[in-house]
């Protein structure tokens, strides 16, 4: 509204264009109040030094340093460079920009200090790692506030140096609650649960900030409980105190508990709805997530980031293209499609839900490409048997001076394992060990005995295993019970079950599968045997499923719920007047139910 009045105002002198400036920064809308100064200057209006003091704290909170230097040019022609406020703003600009000594030049050039000169130093020498160098400066003041002090103190808090930190604390002559908040931040990261509780109980005064920091910590810590009872003792709750809770109880794998705290909350804002999404859809609850969605979808409240990688997330892991678009289309403007996150995102979505083509599309419209971005490429196009396409574009990647780490590797050797490319796979191997350096994990391993193995190098595979520098793990020996199921050696088969039988004894589907290899051999009596250890065991079958999508809805079948399933689509088609589009659910259904018999009458 403000903006729209000013630009009612035919000839808007230096007074208005500063008052627009300031209230833009002070809003913390830097970009708009950049544009608002290039405006001015183009319009020939003269500016005031407050407003170079505006101008120099949004570029400083943008760390904007080579404008900056334009701009501190432009203070030395105009006669502003020996303005007090104006040369404070400078030394503030090139702290936030790590340009240490350049702010020292310019508090030694300066004729006249304040506390704000002195403090401003301090505080940029402990944010860039000079603790020294800001307690020389505290200990030659004439005057010091409350400001120096903590400023210091942070200083060495971020330094790991909480001795210090504790000394300088207890030798205030007075403290605010900033410094105690300081001073528990500090314990908190460095992982001193008991030195921050005992500072929180003797601080005089607490705010709710005070209450979230050791709520935050303590969730950092993997202290839960800790953080549940700090939350609960709280006088009064803001939407951030919540968000911490709920976020805590996302990483503690507390998913039920976290959607408790997210239903009881009074206000919900953005960050609240990504982060009991977005931990949906990290712990594997993908459904939950998009069943959240619909309900976000009434609140008028635009997504962010965090919230549309959430989605994506929840779209590619049940492998839903439908749903995924609609979302893409609604909400993924063009501005993101320039977010490498998102557009990595999208590229991992659409190769999971089967569309390599579209996820070869959103890759080439990034415009520049990370390592993230071709590693997940790679790897689409590796899960899609596109061995050739992968060693490509990691080719290409490599011409491009992107530097490829475990991961890029993995989906080049997993390429070659899908693709049959043994050859091709040996050298990979070989380069990243010796020319890149990089340690191969079990994962490594796991794609080398696979490739080895279908390509019937058996022995060679069980020979990789037996060499790695550390204890191979059931992803390894998963993958060469496996190998050997293909080429039904019973002699590799028994030795790798036998390793997966002691790391993972609950695990049925490695008794199934060398069941299954006597089974092929005629080896019945050892076949007993194995199911003998099943039920002596007590392990149990994990039960398989399914899913298909309809009209953006996703139905999930379990081993004998699908009559349910089909059972639920036609009460909703019947009940007075029919349905047409549950019909055609039911018939999809119904399709789906005579496979799945076929497919077992054909066992």
């Amino acid at each position: 509204y403000a903006h729209k009045l000013f630009d009612e105002i035919p000839q808007p002198n230096s007074f208005l264009w500063t008052s627009m400036i300031h209230g833009y920064v002070e809003n913390r809308e830097y970009t708009e109040a950049l544009t608002m100064f290039s405006r001015m200057r183009s319009q020939l209006v003269e500016p005031l030094k407050f407003t170079i003091c505006s101008v120099l704290k949004a570029l400083a909170r943008q760390t904007k340093l080579k404008d900056g230097e334009v701009l501190y040019g432009f203070v030395l022609k105009s006669g502003f460079g020996y303005d007090l406020f104006v040369q404070n703003a400078m030394i503030d600009l090139f702290m936030r920009c790590g340009k240490v000594d350049f702010a020292r030049r310019v508090f030694d050039e300066m004729h006249e200090k304040d506390v704000i000169s002195w403090n401003s130093m301090i505080s940029g020498y402990g944010n860039n790692g000079r603790a020294d160098a800001a307690r020389e400066l505290f200990n030659s003041m004439f005057e010091r506030n409350v400001i120096s002090w903590t400023s210091l103190i942070c200083g060495y808090v971020k330094a790991g140096d909480m001795v210090e930190a504790q000394a300088l604390f207890e030798a205030m002559p007075f403290k605010d609650l900033a410094s105690w908040n300081v001073l528990i931040s500090g314990y908190m990261e460095a992982g001193d649960i008991d030195a921050s509780r005992s500072a929180f109980e003797a601080m005089p005064i607490r705010d709710v900030g005070t209450w979230n920091l050791m709520i935050s910590g303590f969730c950092k810590a993997g202290a839960i409980e800790f953080a549940k009872y700090y939350f609960n003792r709280m006088p009064s709750k803001n939407v951030a105190s919540w968000a911490i809770m709920i976020d805590g109880c996302i990483k503690a794998r507390e998913i039920d508990n976290a959607r408790c705290l997210f239903d009881q909350m009074p206000e919900k804002n953005m960050i609240a709805w990504s982060t009991m999404i977005g931990g949906y859809a990290k712990n594997g609850q993908p459904r939950c997530a998009l069943e959240l969605f619909e309900r976000f979808k009434e609140q008028g409240i635009e997504p962010d980031e965090t919230f549309i990688l959430g989605i994506i997330l929840a779209c590619s892991q049940l492998g839903i293209l439908d749903a995924a678009e609609s979302f893409i289309q609604n909400y993924v403007g063009h501005s993101l499609f320039s977010n490498l996150r998102v557009v990595t995102s999208l590229i991992d979505m659409y190769s999971k839900c089967g569309s390599i083509e579209k996820a070869f599309h959103v890759f080439e419209m990034a415009y520049r490409k990370d390592l993230l971005c071709y590693s997940t490429m790679i790897a689409a196009f590796a899960n899609h048997g596109l061995g050739q396409d992968a060693i490509s574009l990691f080719n290409e990647m490599h011409k491009a001076n992107v530097r490829p780490d475990g991961v890029t590797f993995l989906g080049v050797l997993a390429a070659c394992n899908h693709a049959g490319l043994v050859h091709e796979g040996k050298w990979y191997f070989k380069q990243m060990t010796e020319e890149f350096g990089i340690q191969p994990s079990e994962k490594h391993y796991a794609c080398m005995v696979g490739l080895l193995g279908r390509a019937g190098c058996l022995e060679e595979a069980h020979n990789l295993v037996c060499s790695m520098p550390v204890e191979a793990t059931s992803v390894v020996w998963g993958a060469l019970l496996a190998a050997s199921a293909v080429h039904c050696n019973i002699h590799l088969a028994e030795t790798a079950a036998a390793e997966l039988f002691k790391i993972e004894p609950d695990n049925s589907g490695n008794y199934i599968l060398l069941s299954n290899i006597y089974a092929g051999t005629g080896q019945w009596r050892d076949v007993a045997k194995v199911r003998a250890m099943i039920r002596e065991k007590r392990v149990r079958k994990n039960r398989g499923s399914s899913w298909i999508e309809l009209g953006s809805v996703v139905h999930e079948f379990v081993m004998g719920d699908v009559y349910c399933k089909l059972r639920a689509a036609e009460l909703q088609a019947g009940d007075g007047e029919v349905d047409r589009e549950a019909e055609v659910q039911v018939a999809v259904l119904a399709g789906v139910v005579r496979r799945l018999g076929d497919a077992a009458a054909g066992n």
